[in-house]
């Protein structure tokens, strides 16, 4: 027997915005979700690397966020926060 257990099984709709932009000479394609589970809060998935993150306003902002959960240095942060500012 195993102790495996389901916690929690939902299913909601959710809204999904796909942009594409170069930034740094990066080439970033993000999937933004909006999804009440997360009310104030955007899933911003990195359709190239395969990173995603729960950001909001406050957390666009905490230091090495963005550099943690893209995986990218400090330069190429700023410039990618400044886009995600005006996106988010």
């Amino acid at each position: 027997m195993s102790d495996d257990q389901l916690i929690k099984d939902v299913t909601e709709h959710s809204t999904t915005r796909f942009v594409v932009f170069v930034v740094g000479g990066h080439l970033y394609e993000l999937a933004f979700l909006h999804t009440e589970h997360y009310p104030d809060q955007t899933m911003v998935l990195d359709l190239n690397k395969n990173r995603f993150g729960l950001i909001d306003h406050e957390t666009l902002d905490r230091p090495n966020y963005l550099e943690h959960v893209f995986q990218i240095n400090e330069i190429d942060a700023e410039k990618l926060r400044a886009r995600l500012h005006e996106l988010i």
